[in-house]
């Protein structure tokens, strides 16, 4: 099996001095570049905190990627664990990259522009000017809402001699789940795949699948209530993007 082959991966080659930057290859290029961003941000992010995800679709780089992490601590740990997984069918093949990122020479103060970025810099001008206008539109939105948000307070003031009204009623205190071995989850963002999920919660011991009934919500089924436990342990609050992060329960059996 191809599980079985991923494990036998092996980097030949110089030993790369680490850095914060990690070079992947093997990759089915035939994976959309948005779903390729996404599941790689989600794999390497149990490691550490991922600053960017570079995957390009330009002829010879097609199957490779890079992913950056904020420390070389976090970025040694994801080598370690994921080299030779099991990604879309293909084992990742993983080391340092040859550079420091400019993303990190930036960070650290060490950054040179290279010559050939002087032909750029009109564009990124471009693109300044660009996005100081975006800022200018957004701060006038702000003040447009703030307007709007005194002007109900206004009104909200002058209703202060009307009779109050009393307060809704608590909702029912909700019943705790017993443990089982089927984990539960929900709202979870379109852009978190069924096999994104799998990604996840198959390294813990006893993962058998991840069902999906409809967008949003998902179950993860274990062997028994105690694998699901550790897993449920160790991935309740995994963020799944900047403003999502996983909610889990015991399912019901």
């Amino acid at each position: 099996q191809n599980t079985n082959n991923c494990k036998m991966v092996e980097m030949a080659g110089e030993i790369l001095q680490p850095n914060n930057t990690l070079y992947l290859s093997n990759i089915d290029w035939s994976i959309k570049k948005p779903v390729l961003r996404r599941a790689l941000f989600t794999l390497f992010s149990r490691h550490g905190k991922v600053l960017e995800v570079i995957a390009l679709r330009k002829n010879g780089l097609r199957g490779q990627a890079w992913v950056i992490f904020e420390n070389v601590a976090a970025a040694t740990a994801a080598l370690q664990l994921n080299q030779g997984f099991d990604f879309f069918g293909k084992c990742l093949a993983i080391s340092y990259a040859r550079e420091k990122s400019d993303r990190i020479s930036k960070m650290d103060g060490t950054y040179k522009p290279k010559a050939k970025r002087v032909k750029l810099q009109a564009a990124d001008v471009n693109r300044s000017l660009d996005e100081v206008k975006k800022i200018k539109e957004e701060a006038l939105a702000a003040t447009a809402i703030t307007t709007t948000i005194g002007e109900q307070d206004t009104e909200a003031k002058s209703a202060e001699d009307l009779p109050a009204v009393p307060p809704p009623p608590p909702p029912p205190t909700e019943t705790t789940t017993p443990p089982s071995n089927i984990l539960f989850a929900q709202d979870i963002p379109p852009e978190c795949t069924e096999v994104m999920l799998t990604m996840l919660f198959r390294q813990y011991p006893g993962f058998k699948e991840v069902r999906v009934p409809r967008q949003g919500l998902s179950f993860v089924e274990y062997e028994n209530e105690a694998q699901a436990t550790v897993a449920l342990k160790a991935m309740n609050g995994f963020k799944l993007t900047q403003h999502d992060s996983l909610q889990l329960t015991y399912g019901k059996v």
